[in-house]
C-alpha cells in the first residue's frame, strides 16, 4: 500500500488515474442492466469504474478480478450495501473453489476491452466457455472490443497527460507510443508522481490489445455456445479510442 495513493494500491492508484474518468460507456452498460431480471457480473472490475456506477443506481452487480489488490481497493470504496468484489481469474470463472460455481447471473459485462487483453485466443476460449453456464435463461453476455488498432507503430505527439491529484501527490500518465506486432499491439505510457515535497518518481507501463473484430469474436462465442443478436459502437473521446460493443446470448435460450 503506497501512502501516496491515499489509501489505494499502487495498480488500484494509476487504474484511477487513466480509466476512472472513462465515462462515455456507462450509460450503455446501466441501460443493459436495466433490462436485466436479476443480477449484474462485472469481469475485470478493477477498482469499481463499472461495478460502482451500477450499484449507485440500484443494479445488483458483483465484480471479480484476479488482482487481489484491486479487489481490496474495489472493496473499500464500494457503496454500502453492495456485494463485495471477489478475487478470480475470468480464465477459471468454474474451476473447483471458485466462489461463482453456484451462482448465476442475468447479465455479465466486460468492459474495456477485457477480451482483448487476456493473451490470446485460448485464454478468451476459457473465459467464453464457462459463460453459458452463469447466465440464466433469458440472460446475456456483453463485450466491448477496440476495432480498430494501429496497423503500424504509433509515435504519440505532445499531449495532455492524465491528470489526478491524491492525498496532495500529483499523478500523471503520458501515452507515449503505440507498438505494433503481428496479431497485437502494445500501448505504452510513461508514468509520473509528484509528492508535496518536490519529489519525482518515473517510470513506463505498457498493455497489449490482441487484435480482435466483431466477425473474430462472433466465431468465438459461436464455439462457446453463445450466439451474438446485436452490436453496437460506443464512440471516441478526446482520449479514448472508439470501441464497439458486442451483445449474446447463450444459444440455447
Amino acid at each position: 500500500m503506497s501512502s501516496r495513493g491515499a489509501g489505494l494500491s499502487d495498480t488500484g492508484l494509476w487504474q484511477l488515474v487513466e480509466s476512472d474518468g472513462y465515462r462515455v460507456d456507462l450509460n450503455i452498460w446501466a441501460l443493459l442492466a436495466a433490462g436485466a431480471a436479476g443480477q449484474v457480473l462485472d469481469l475485470g472490475c478493477g477498482i469499481g469504474r463499472v461495478s460502482h456506477h451500477l450499484n449507485r443506481l440500484g443494479h445488483v452487480t458483483t465484480g471479480v478480478d484476479r488482482d487481489s489488490e484491486l479487489v481490496a481497493d474495489f472493496n473499500r470504496t464500494r457503496p454500502g450495501g453492495s456485494p463485495p468484489a471477489l478475487e478470480v481469474d475470468v480464465t477459471g470463472l468454474l474451476e473447483p473453489g471458485s466462489p461463482l460455481h453456484d451462482r448465476t447471473f442475468s447479465l455479465v459485462i466486460a468492459p474495456q476491452q477485457l477480451v482483448q487483453i487476456l493473451g490470446g485466443h485460448k485464454k478468451r476460449t476459457e473465459l467464453l466457455t464457462a459463460l453459458p453456464r452463469l447466465i440464466v435463461p433469458g440472460g446475456r453476455a456483453a463485450f466491448a472490443i477496440c476495432e480498430d488498432l494501429p496497423e503500424a507503430p504509433v509515435d504519440y505527439p505532445a499531449v495532455p497527460p492524465d491528470l489526478r491529484e491524491v492525498g496532495g501527490w500529483v499523478h500523471s500518465s503520458q501515452p507515449v507510443a503505440i507498438e505494433t506486432a503481428p496479431g497485437a499491439v502494445t500501448a505504452v505510457r510513461t508514468r509520473r508522481s509528484l509528492s508535496p515535497d518536490g519529489a519525482i518518481r518515473e517510470g513506463q507501463d505498457s498493455v497489449t490489445l490482441d487484435r480482435l473484430d466483431r466477425s473474430g469474436l462472433e466465431a468465438e462465442l459461436l464455439e462457446a455456445g453463445l450466439t451474438v443478436i446485436a452490436g453496437s459502437p460506443i464512440p471516441a473521446t478526446d482520449r479514448h479510442m472508439a470501441s464497439t460493443l458486442v451483445l449474446a446470448r447463450p444459444s440455447t435460450s
